[in-house]
């Protein structure tokens, strides 16, 4: 089933036209594009998912703070593979605590951030996890062999 023009009436010159690279994204651009195809979700499941993964992210922070603190009490070793792993765990949740905490404060605002900000709101974070993973795969393998 192919799609026709009359389900999707921009054409793709104009499609790339509205997120070309580079250029200020139009604030009423969200707004028209809301309009033409509605809500995806509600407002109510919006804000309760929101609290839901700022609670469990803040949760995680916590957490791993506690444990980092329990391996300086205790004198364990500081340069391990489980305080690295620990560190990069309490960088990344308070990355994500602070992205989605400040969904709460202006949604648009959250999504048109300086290039700084929404690097390290946005994708440092996958980077710490692909840092987090290349740690397991080496301890993986120093264990193994």
């Amino acid at each position: 089933m192919a799609i026709t023009e009359s389900q999707f009436p921009l054409s793709f010159e104009t499609r790339a036209e509205m997120f070309s690279p580079g250029e200020e994204v139009d604030p009423d651009l969200f707004t028209s594009l809301k309009e033409s195809f509605g809500d995806a979700i509600s407002p109510t499941l919006e804000l309760g998912l929101t609290t839901v993964y700022t609670v469990l992210y803040s949760f995680l922070f916590i957490f791993v703070y506690l444990q980092l603190w329990l391996i300086l009490h205790y004198g364990h070793k500081r340069f391990s593979y489980q305080t690295v792993f620990l560190f990069l765990c309490l960088l990344w949740a308070a990355l994500r605590t602070t992205l989605f905490s400040f969904y709460f404060k202006n949604v648009v605002q959250a999504n048109q951030l300086q290039p700084l900000a929404y690097w390290l709101l946005y994708c440092c974070p996958v980077c710490l996890q692909f840092f987090t993973l290349c740690l397991l795969n080496l301890y993986f393998t120093q264990v193994c062999v």
